[in-house]
């Protein structure tokens, strides 16, 4: 649900256009009158706002302590890195092709299942550096 208002929000607003447009091209998104400043906010917002009920959803299956972010972070970087920068679409696609195989590695190896996911992480970056959406 959140993806999807995310992915709305990018991709039919004004406000997610001119986002777009401000990591594109700083420079030309001030020439079109784009207030860069604002757009800046506007992303330190939805990420905080991301992580926020991220950490909400999680905090009902995990313990919660300082360091309960470790894993996911990195598995989050994967999933931005496969799904390719700047591209929400290849970040929903990319997280369910993460998580399937997480899941079936865990499966049938299951102290093996994170070393997968990160194979899979270092061949994106040999073969593929842009992913599979990027730009």
């Amino acid at each position: 649900l959140t993806t999807g208002i995310l992915f709305w929000f990018s991709d039919r607003t004004k406000a997610g256009k001119a986002l777009q447009a401000t990591a594109i091209s700083k420079q030309a998104a001030m020439l079109m009158g784009i207030d860069t400043n604002k757009m800046y906010l506007l992303s330190w917002i939805l990420g905080g706002a991301s992580v926020g009920a991220a950490g909400a959803l999680l905090a009902t299956f995990y313990n919660i302590f300082p360091t309960v972010g470790t894993a996911f972070v990195l598995i989050a970087f994967a999933v931005v890195v496969l799904g390719g920068f700047g591209s929400i679409t290849g970040a929903l696609y990319a997280g369910l092709i993460i998580g399937v195989i997480e899941n079936c590695a865990g499966v049938f190896a299951p102290s093996f299942k994170y070393a997968v996911v990160y194979a899979l992480f270092i061949a994106v970056i040999v073969f593929k550096p842009k992913g599979l959406m990027g730009r």
